[in-house]
């Protein structure tokens, strides 16, 4: 229980919008490194790896340390510290930065403080008006839990104080270009579209995160064709200049993109939820989209349990709560970014 509120913490405080890494790092120096097993002897520490989830708890009188490998937060005694190296795993050693060592024997370490970076975000909610996406087998219609869901999670993130859009409030049909045109309209920071699963084995459950497929994604190209549409850049803008601006955003946008992905897994997981590892697809609002965009499918309106549960509104709500808890993480990675 305790380790799995350290990971519900770290994920809301840190930011780790990132799958623990345990490969060498690129610009590995051996000189700006040393092993948690020679750190220990040294200081007199008592380390726990726990390989399920990737935690390393290190401990020594009242001092606390814990970190996720792959990331450049350690939580010291109740505070994050940002460190310029990340801890990692290769062929049975856990390596850690000589900078997570000093800042682990000092009394009082440096803490970060985040700021606001995400403003405002664009929930759509799929399908709606003739077009009812899944069925159940009892009727039940995925363009209803959709928007559900969808306005709960603007709800849940208006308390958070952001800015939230519907791409629909009601049971509208909007076509899939239109839906990823409000985002560019209200410069959104991010897109989220809710849907409900469906398959033919009534066995498959839980929730799936969705990301653009690398092979559709082709910054050069797709800058090319939004450099002739107006009224996004300055009109004084040349053609060329347009183009640079484009592959300069959608790349950001991409990785913006996965980053989100992962940090819903991760809060959804820590939550309690069957989640999956974030899957690649072409889905034309993760395609076309002007923002950072994720798709979420909620859960398999096909399978008999999960179509019971999704009608709850109590359900809804943690599913948005997860949600929220996903963007305030990767809000507070981007604002350390930033700085």
């Amino acid at each position: 229980m305790k380790r799995s509120l350290f990971l519900l913490y770290f994920i809301l405080c840190a930011g780790c919008a990132s799958l623990p890494r345990k490969d060498i790092p690129p610009h590995f120096l051996a000189s700006e490194y040393t092993t948690l097993s020679e750190f220990s002897k040294k200081y007199g520490f008592r380390y726990n790896f726990d390989t399920l989830d990737d935690v390393v708890i290190i401990s020594a009188g009242t001092k606390e340390v814990r970190f996720l490998l792959g990331s450049p937060l350690a939580y010291i005694n109740g505070e994050f510290i940002r460190l310029a190296e990340y801890p990692f795993y290769s062929q049975g050693i856990i390596y850690i930065p000589r900078e997570l060592e000093r800042a682990a024997i000092l009394k009082d370490p440096v803490r970060f403080q985040s700021q606001v970076a995400i403003k405002t975000i664009v929930v759509d909610a799929g399908h709606g008006g003739h077009d009812p996406g899944a069925l159940s087998k009892k009727g039940l219609k995925e363009k209803t839990l959709n928007l559900s869901v969808a306005k709960y999670l603007k709800d849940a993130l208006t308390e958070k104080g952001y800015n939230v859009i519907l791409t629909r409030d009601d049971d509208t049909y909007l076509t899939l270009e239109k839906r990823v045109c409000v985002a560019r309209d209200c410069k959104a920071d991010l897109f989220i579209s809710v849907h409900t699963n469906a398959n033919l084995s009534r066995r498959l459950h839980g929730v799936e995160v969705y990301y653009l497929t690398p092979s559709r994604f082709n910054s050069e190209e797709r800058a090319v064709t939004l450099a002739k549409e107006e009224g996004f850049w300055k009109d004084d803008l040349s053609f060329d200049a347009r183009a640079i601006l484009w592959d300069m955003l959608l790349s950001k946008n991409y990785s913006l993109s996965v980053e989100l992905s992962q940090s819903l897994y991760f809060s959804f997981k820590n939550l309690g939820f069957r989640v999956k590892s974030p899957k690649r697809a072409p889905f034309y609002v993760l395609r076309l989209a002007y923002v950072p965009s994720v798709l979420v499918e909620i859960g398999y309106i096909t399978n008999r349990y999960e179509e019971k549960t999704l009608q709850r509104a109590s359900y809804q709500k943690q599913i948005a709560e997860a949600i929220v808890l996903g963007v305030e993480a990767l809000n507070r990675q981007y604002s350390l970014a930033k700085k």
